[in-house]
């Protein structure tokens, strides 16, 4: 956690911590108490039908992710959800921490950041640093200036 928040710092991107129990899913999130009436954030890790090329789908926790059109709009055959085991490999972290911040984890360099041009709407988005027992929240423009400085590669897809 405290990486991320540095990182944040490093970049003067203006955030606030809020600590809260561990949440695992979109949908403990809402119900965390700290949590109540913020803006979520649902990160998914999914990857080819072969398992060659990763993505981590950033989007509004309400929101349903349409994996065929997915799929389609990034070129692919089809695309699934990696297992447990390739998002720790890959991202450093367990199921029900993934999040923007796995892009300082050098592993990540590979994967593709896809995220929902919807987001850029909200007044602030709030993101795992690193351990699901917090959220950092912060303006919606901090994603590109984040993923801009680790030279991530990224899309803004509307999804």
């Amino acid at each position: 956690m405290e990486e991320s928040l540095r990182f944040l710092e490093s970049l003067r991107i203006e955030y606030e911590l809020v600590e809260h129990g561990a949440v695992y899913t979109i949908e403990e999130a809402i119900a965390e108490p700290a949590l109540v009436g913020r803006t979520e954030i649902k990160n998914l890790f999914i990857q080819d039908d072969k398992g060659k090329r990763q993505y981590l789908v950033i989007m509004p926790g309400l929101k349903k992710l349409d994996l065929k059109q997915l799929a389609e709009d990034l070129g692919e055959k089809r695309v699934r959800f990696c297992s447990p085991e390739k998002v720790e490999n890959m991202l450093g972290v367990k199921p029900g921490s993934v999040s923007l911040f796995c892009a300082l984890n050098s592993n990540s360099q590979h994967v593709t950041i896809v995220y929902d041009e919807d987001l850029l709407q909200e007044k602030e988005i709030g993101f795992h640093p690193i351990v699901n027992t917090a959220t950092v929240f912060m303006k919606p423009d901090a994603i590109h200036k984040i993923l801009e400085k680790l030279n991530q590669k990224h899309v803004i897809k509307k999804l």
